[in-house]
């Protein structure tokens, strides 16, 4: 078994639905059962150092909030970073934004990926997400780099940031916070109820007691939380939670700015490809635009497209004879190649809508931060 099968297998098994452990159907799943347990030992025991102040937790002299997630991918931490960011400069407030850089060399020394109006770092130093997001973050500098605390000192020191939003660092104990938002998927808040390589729990479910307040995305009713009621209730203690759902923002032709009308794709026979932590969400966008999808190629999460992988997701574009091909925000940044002028490109750009909640969410932030 190669790599590529492997990795494929542990994804597949990390994501499949709530099972017991009794329910194992493979010598492989119980490996990676034991090893969760592993995991979630060293978690905890790590989390308890923090506690006890063994481990140091360092402080910066500006606001600091951290959006993150408890589960591996999917629930909507990017363009929550966004959304916050947003907010909070539009309320006055000297923003600053900072990633970690997941898949970029830069993560390591840190840096500034952005000043707010100039890129300084490509993809391969600065990583996928800062990218998508400097596209998005208008006046606000956005900096990449491990080391949190140095790297809000740079953000301080360099831009005068009064407010740190820190993008998915629900897990990175060695900086204080002022307000820990925690996204939980509103469909499946905890996965399968196992923490890696099992399941997507980053650590055990109970540990979102350490949230300020909760977000659950992609909300669709109360009726989808019915397991996992009694765990949120033992730990939310009277804070608050807000829903959102992901929604369609625009559709772009690559290598275009001017958007496309959203009405374009009804109708139209399409191929999409994707490599997100949840490409079965972008599917089922794809439906709810009316899109006729004739065919659908994924990919690891933030996979890096070559010349062959277009080639091939090209090939069987034209085999299918659909009309265009389609994929997200993300995915568009991580093609590092001249794309194939034979079908043109679609590129659909989703954000965050908190609907009814809205006002009442930034009503809280105000009230948390400016006080």
């Amino acid at each position: 078994m190669g790599f590529s099968e492997i990795r494929n297998t542990v994804q597949r098994v990390m994501t499949q639905g709530d099972v017991a452990a009794s329910a194992f159907s493979s010598p492989f799943e119980w490996v990676l059962y034991a090893c969760s347990k592993v995991y979630q030992l060293a978690a905890r025991f790590r989390i308890h150092l923090y506690e006890k102040g063994i481990l140091e937790q360092k402080s910066l002299p500006c606001k600091v909030v951290s959006i993150g997630n408890i589960t591996v991918g999917g629930t909507g931490k990017t363009p929550m970073v966004e959304y916050v960011a947003n907010l909070l400069k539009g309320l006055g407030l000297k923003v600053a934004v900072i990633s970690r850089g997941y898949g970029g060399y830069a993560q390591r020394s840190g840096g500034i990926v952005s000043n707010g109006k100039t890129t300084f770092m490509e993809l391969r130093a600065s990583g996928d997400e800062p990218q998508l997001l400097v596209s998005k973050l208008k006046g606000i500098p956005l900096l990449v780099g491990k080391d949190r605390y140095q790297a809000g000192r740079r953000a301080i020191r360099r831009f005068g940031t009064s407010v740190l939003v820190l993008d998915d660092a629900f897990q990175h104990l060695p900086l204080k916070r002022d307000l820990d938002l925690l996204l939980l998927d509103g469909t499946r808040p905890f996965g399968n109820g196992h923490c890696i390589p099992r399941g997507t729990l980053r650590e055990p479910a109970e540990q979102i007691k350490r949230a300020s307040t909760f977000v659950l995305t992609r909300w669709t009713g109360e009726s989808n939380l019915t397991r996992e009621r009694s765990m949120i209730e033992a730990n939310v203690q009277g804070r608050p939670i807000f829903r959102c759902v992901h929604v369609p923002e625009m559709l772009l032709v690559a290598g275009r700015k001017k958007p496309l009308d959203l009405s374009n794709l009804k109708g139209r026979r399409l191929f999409a490809f994707s490599g997100i932590a949840r490409n079965e969400c972008f599917r089922e966008t794809i439906s709810k635009l009316e899109g006729c999808l004739a065919g659908f190629l994924e990919f690891p999460d933030h996979h890096r497209y070559a010349h062959h992988d277009l080639r091939l997701i090209w090939k069987r574009a034209r085999d299918l004879n659909v009309e265009k091909i389609i994929t997200t925000e993300k995915d568009y940044v991580n093609i590092r190649t001249e794309i194939p002028s034979a079908l043109q490109l679609l590129v659909l750009a989703i954000s965050i809508s908190f609907g009814d909640d809205t006002e009442a969410f930034t009503s809280y932030l105000k009230r948390q931060i400016i006080r």
